[in-house]
């Protein structure tokens, strides 16, 4: 019988798992904005009503009621208990349960997906011909790649024979194995070549890779087909290896190629990824951020390593919250990865890596190429430029830091107007308290902050003496300041998982669902203080009446509340 799973486990396990992929994998979803949205698959309806955040971790019917996280979504759709669900989502992402007693359980046996087991299946094959080719080893040892290495990541050989691969013939077509003709003949797709499985989360091979060891032959890569197990705009080569080698995760090196990634492993660089022969996609970038905060893209120097790296400064835009950073790596002309680490070392790459641009460096040197800024017209031209990628960045601060270099780029100072060009419009944070139709009240909307951005309890105490004042619901925010102070750093999916069963849970999973018409980080912060504030002069006018009426009931004051009462006058 297995032992119980420590809760520390499991707030890791519900901070990793993206519960987008866990739900659309069940009930299609589609982007509205920042959240997802579905038709609730526990409740019949015609228009969707079910939202799923990817921010916060979380989903709940606007409907029905029926919130949750990635676990009780498992155990409510596909009728899991609550120890099979973690288990489900700790196999999807390749990890291993400590159990505190006992031993695990044994997997329940549901049957093998052909697929995966056709895919498998080539891949051992692929090893034991790696193990018969002195040719392919040798391709292996001059490349600079070691036994161990090649292990890690399961390379491979495909032989010269156009019909090696045995099996069954319709998965091994569908999963892309082999070439059908127009006279319903067919062929292996891969030949003569080093095999790279490609791996998901689970660690089950979904395609392969394939590279030429003669020089002569073309392409120099081959890849997989897409197929029911494999959509290439999903996938990340050498993340799973990544995240079970490497205990802590600093940063993430995102590569063009399979060779670049294994030849950074090779010499100890053991965070390195790369995307599947296409640029990389907003989707890959946020698996990426869940996994760290910190992204370096690695791009050969020449021009199309910059439009490739332009290209993905596109698509990181939208995902630079609090914490995250991307930077910018362009290796000297003539060099990617692998041929740099193979010829320098590891050293001279780190120091390559430190060397590596910010998001922001790299986007006016970009900008400030195309246009003259000596001109006016050159300014108005840059401005312009700037525009469409200065309204998509979601944090306030990185704007604020950018408007700071527009200023000392153009010598001048930003007045309104051209505050206003690049879309520059704080909201008022006062206006959110104005607004009947949203019936925010300073408590109402402290606690949906909260929600939105634990991170926001760091810097304020426990204000246990609002609870004083009996406004509805300061007894909730108080209990939610204490279980983030209690855990710092607590997720929003992981903070509302200590009120399961409580009498609150309904009501914070809805107001977790709600947002206020919000997007940036520093209004969050000054709204956050700015409701605390009002909930604070509540508490200093309750005192200072109770403190008055005492004293004209008759009753002496002591000199403490005497002090008291001179103080809470001086700060009204």
């Amino acid at each position: 019988m297995a032992g119980r799973i420590p809760r520390a486990f499991i707030d890791d396990l519900l901070d990793r798992v993206d519960i987008v992929e866990v739900i659309d994998a069940r009930v299609p979803l589609k982007k509205k904005g920042k959240e997802y949205w579905a038709c609730c698959p526990f409740h019949n309806e015609k228009t969707s009503s079910f939202s799923v955040s990817q921010n916060k971790q979380f989903y709940h019917c606007f409907g029905c009621q029926q919130h949750g996280n990635a676990i009780s979504f498992l155990m409510d759709y596909d009728h899991m208990e609550f120890v099979e669900a973690i288990e489900s989502l700790a196999a999807m992402l390749g990890l291993d349960i400590p159990y505190e007693k006992g031993q695990a359980p044994a997997p329940p046996n549901k049957g093998s997906d052909s697929l995966y087991t056709t895919l498998q299946q080539c891949t051992d094959y692929y090893l034991q011909q790696l193990e018969q080719n002195p040719a392919a080893i040798d391709y292996l040892k001059q490349r600079g790649i070691g036994s161990e290495t090649a292990r890690t990541f399961a390379i491979g050989y495909a032989p010269p024979g156009w019909n090696s691969l045995g099996g069954e013939r319709k998965p091994l077509t569908e999963a892309g194995m082999l070439i059908e003709k127009d006279n319903g003949q067919s062929y292996d797709r891969f030949r003569h070549r080093l095999m790279f499985p490609i791996r998901d989360r689970r660690g089950r091979t979904i395609a392969f890779g394939g590279r030429v060891i003669d020089a002569g032959d073309n392409p120099k890569y081959l890849n997989s087909p897409e197929s029911p197990v494999f959509h290439k705009g999903n996938e990340i080569y050498g993340l799973y290896e990544l995240k079970k080698a490497v205990q802590k995760i600093d940063e993430i090196i995102i590569t063009e190629g399979y060779m670049d990634v294994i030849a950074l492993v090779q010499h100890g660089v053991k965070t390195a990824v790369a995307t599947l022969g296409t640029a990389i996609n907003n989707d890959q970038i946020e698996k990426l951020f869940r996994v760290c905060k910190t992204l370096i893209f690695c791009f050969d120097g020449d021009a199309a390593g910059k439009k490739a790296a332009w290209r993905s400064l596109e698509q990181c835009l939208v995902s630079l919250k609090q914490g995250r950073l991307a930077r910018f790596l362009f290796l000297p002309e003539g060099h990617d990865p692998d041929t740099f680490i193979q010829q320098h070392g590891k050293q001279d790459f780190q120091t390559q890596i430190e060397k590596a641009a910010t998001l922001t460096e790299f986007l006016f040197a970009t900008l400030l190429s195309e246009c003259n800024i000596k001109s006016l017209e050159g300014k108005s031209q840059f401005i312009d430029r700037l525009r469409p990628y200065f309204m998509q960045i979601p944090l306030q601060s990185l704007k604020d830091q950018i408007l700071g270099e527009v200023e000392r780029q153009l010598s001048t100072k930003l007045d309104n107007r051209l505050l206003k060009i690049l879309g520059h419009e704080k909201p008022a944070v006062e206006s959110y308290l104005r607004i009947p139709e949203q019936r925010w009240t300073p408590t109402r909307l402290a606690i949906n902050l909260l929600l939105q951005k634990p991170s926001l309890a760091d810097t304020t105490g426990t204000h246990h003496e609002l609870a004083e004042t009996r406004i509805p619901g300061v007894d909730l925010l108080l209990q939610l300041l204490d279980e983030i102070h209690e855990q710092p750093g607590i997720s929003t999916q992981n903070l509302l998982d200590r009120f399961k069963g409580n009498e609150h849970e309904a009501h914070l999973y809805k107001l977790a669902a709600t947002q206020p018409a919000i997007d940036d980080e520093e209004s969050i912060d000054q709204m956050f203080a700015d409701c605390l504030e009002r909930l604070q002069k509540n508490y200093i006018e309750h005192r200072r009446e109770l403190l008055i009426d005492k004293m004209q009931g008759g009753e002496s004051l002591s000199e403490t509340e005497k002090q008291e009462l001179k103080q809470l006058f001086t700060n009204q």
